[in-house]
């Protein structure tokens, strides 16, 4: 029992070391924790925004490189603040991002771009989410129907 206690500490305290030094992933692909944080804080205030104004020129081309990111998470973060644009030049260019990202080889970031391009109210995207209908993984398949139904299509299990 004791050595167990030491040996859990003793991981404790590496990882914490790791982290603190910036050596450690934070779950995160491509970036330290550092890295992953940083961007996280700068994407954090447009996704606050939740469509009160118009994203500034430097604030859409931030977000237009973060969907595109190395770490999932961060495409996620761009996602989610896209999916409250509404002046129509960057809506247009949300739902183009969005609709890009159905093709992400991570499900989780599939599954955000089903839900801005439902927020967007994005028909037009319709015949390229239709796909996920499919999807290996049952969260997409599952937001892939909730997505159409948003967008006023009926769809059967």
């Amino acid at each position: 029992m004791h050595r167990l206690l030491v040996v859990n500490l003793v991981s404790v305290a590496l990882l914490i070391a790791l982290l603190w030094l910036g050596l450690g992933r934070w779950g995160t692909q491509g970036g330290s924790a550092r890295e992953y944080l940083l961007k996280r804080d700068l994407v954090a205030p447009l996704q606050g925004l939740k469509g009160a104004r118009p994203f500034t020129p430097q604030e859409m081309d931030l977000l237009r490189r973060f969907a595109r990111d190395p770490d999932r998470f961060i495409r996620c973060r761009a996602l989610y603040a896209l999916a409250y644009a509404r002046e129509p030049q960057q809506w247009r260019e949300a739902v183009q991002i969005a609709t890009e990202r159905l093709k992400d080889e991570e499900w989780v970031v599939r599954v955000y771009a089903l839900r801005t391009l439902a927020r967007l109210g994005a028909k037009e995207a319709v015949s390229s989410l239709l796909p996920l209908l499919n999807d290996p993984q049952p969260e997409v398949r599952q937001q892939a129907r909730k997505t159409l139904q948003q967008l006023g299509y009926k769809v059967g299990e």
